[in-house]
């Protein structure tokens, strides 16, 4: 027996453990008694510092000792030299503290506000610590958000971290984070490019991105990256479409613009518009508008956007912007080779989620109108394989759906007018998202489809006069927001059993007609009457 190592029972180990954590939770309370104690009283001296660097380096997540050591730096009035000095300590404190946690959100935003704060920098040094951290971990988002600061800060070119970038995927495919890095590079060069720059650039990361997904066909970062990449830096006009009638005015654009940055001019005279964004938000793709002006003299309109002008064209006393069909894609022979080899993955691979959905991103990209069909097709498949994102396949099937019937009504005849009615009921539609060219249309009719729970984004419809949510499956009416222009409302055959409701929908809408026939609420015996007191002229179908 003699010689041998006692092992301590799971017990004695377990009673040790106990012991070593009562004392490790009596040092921290003793150190942030210090700590709070020296800060209310605001003296930010020597053992406030050693107390606080002591704490951190055992835990360098409790992100308010960094906190009061910034005070320390701000309040102290130490000289220059001294202040340089304890910079430069904080700097190596921060180092020793990532060797226990690299992903620790506080010390990298300690070691960027000690940099700031530096009035010289070794951005070299900097540089080499990233390469140092991104070699034990090429994922450490922190580390790549970090190494994105010091590269502004050393003005090193986007092109010239391209390359780092680009070493980096090479080594390790599966790696969002590079993926990440690359796509915000590209983004800053494709700024200062030409189109046909673009292109180029584009073709090779493209080639390089299917390389990519084949070599681990289930890993999802190459896969999100070529989706950004199908979808982006696009040169299409911003305005996608305009409507003006009467003094009403209706503009989608294709991303995100202020009311800043919209100006309306109706014979070369600058108008005052009262805009409001279907969401109420301070940025939108789809305005709605209103203007004090006679348009029976009116001789020309545009609107100019971020100053570029789209002049309207007047058809039936309408004012008329449409986006040009865009049937031209630079790389389309790349694209379908990509798709021709992604439907080889599938066929190798039949329960592969990334390669169908990419499948049909490309579909989108080449042909939204000739790959319908198999659009669809691939979504169905999806909402087979692919049980944990069925809302999602099913919402984005909507969209397409959606835009494909939009397509049906305003392109295929290539007719000039505006079609203001649209037919969508029976659909399955479960979403409205991403469809603002529904924004448009004074008839809409969504009976029979599955919007119960999805009220609240009928607030695009705000040109809809008569719309009809007949068979939804509502159950109430708490999210249906206010439509200005509705007259007529068919809720007829669903669940609402809400008088309060109905009446509170009444009074701030001005109907001329509502059914509310084959609903639970049609039983309730005061039911008219109390409509009638609201609005006595409105024609009402109850039975």
């Amino acid at each position: 027996m003699h010689g041998r190592v006692k092992v301590r029972t799971t017990a004695e180990q377990e009673a040790l453990k106990k012991k070593e954590r009562a004392e490790k939770l009596l040092r921290y309370k003793a150190g942030m008694s210090i700590v709070f104690k020296k800060r209310k009283d605001k003296i930010y001296d020597e053992e406030l510092m050693m107390v606080t660097e002591r704490m951190v380096l055992q835990n360098p997540d409790i992100y308010t000792l960094w906190n009061i050591r910034r005070e320390a730096f701000i309040n102290n009035n130490w000289e220059e030299k001294l202040l340089k000095d304890f910079y430069q300590s904080e700097l190596l404190l921060t180092e020793n503290c990532l060797k226990q946690n690299p992903k620790s959100y506080w010390v990298w935003y300690q070691r960027i506000w000690i940099m700031n704060h530096l009035m010289e920098c070794d951005w070299k040094k900097e540089l080499m610590l990233c390469n140092k951290c991104l070699n034990l971990d090429d994922r450490n988002f922190h580390c790549w958000n970090y190494r994105e600061f010091i590269v502004q800060k050393a003005g090193i070119s986007p092109e010239e971290e391209f390359q780092f970038a680009t070493s980096k995927i090479l080594n390790n495919f599966s790696n969002y984070s590079s993926w990440h890095y690359r796509s915000q590079l590209l983004s800053k060069i494709f700024h200062s490019s030409n189109q046909n720059s673009i292109y180029e650039k584009k073709k090779e990361e493209l080639d390089l991105v299917m390389n990519a997904t084949f070599t681990d066909p289930n890993d999802s970062s190459a896969w999100f990256y070529q989706r950004w990449l199908l979808n982006t830096h696009e040169c299409f006009p911003i305005l996608s479409q305009a409507l003006i009638k009467n003094n009403n005015v209706i503009i989608f654009a294709n991303k995100n613009i202020s009311i800043e940055s919209i100006c309306l001019l109706i014979n070369n005279e600058n108008k005052t518009v009262q805009w409001k964004s279907w969401q109420e938000t301070k940025m939108s793709k789809l305005w709605f508008g209103e203007f004090k002006k006679q348009m029976n003299q009116t001789k020309n309109i545009e609107i100019n956007i971020e100053r570029i002008s789209y002049p309207l064209f007047c058809i039936n006393q309408k004012w008329i912007y449409r986006k040009k069909k865009h049937k031209y894609c630079s790389n389309k022979d790349q694209l379908l080779e990509q798709l021709s080899s992604y439907k080889q993955l599938i066929e190798m691979e039949p329960t592969n989620k990334w390669a169908y959905l990419t499948s049909i991103l490309l579909m989108k990209k080449i042909d939204f109108i000739k790959f319908y069909e198999n659009i669809l097709t691939n979504l169905n498949i999806l909402i087979n394989i692919d049980s944990l994102r069925f809302n999602y396949y099913k919402d984005l099937r909507s969209q397409f759906i959606i835009k494909y019937k939009v397509y049906e009504l305003w392109y295929i005849e290539e007719d000039q007018e505006i079609n203001l009615e649209i037919d969508l009921s029976g659909l399955n539609l479960t979403t409205l998202n991403n469809n603002e060219h529904l924004g448009f249309f004074e008839q809409v009719n969504l009976s029979a489809n599955c919007l119960s729970n999805l009220l609240n984004q009928l607030s695009l419809l705000q040109n809809c006069k008569k719309l009809s949510l007949s068979s939804n499956q509502l159950k109430n009416l708490k999210k249906f927001p206010t439509l200005q222009n509705l007259e007529v409302l068919s809720l007829r055959n669903n669940k609402l059993n809400n008088l309060e409701e109905i009446l509170q929908l009444l009074k701030r809408h001005k109907l001329k007609l509502l059914d509310l026939r084959e609903n639970p609420i049609c039983s309730t015996t005061e039911l008219q009457t109390n409509i009638i007191q609201i609005n006595p002229d409105l024609q009402l179908y109850i039975k």
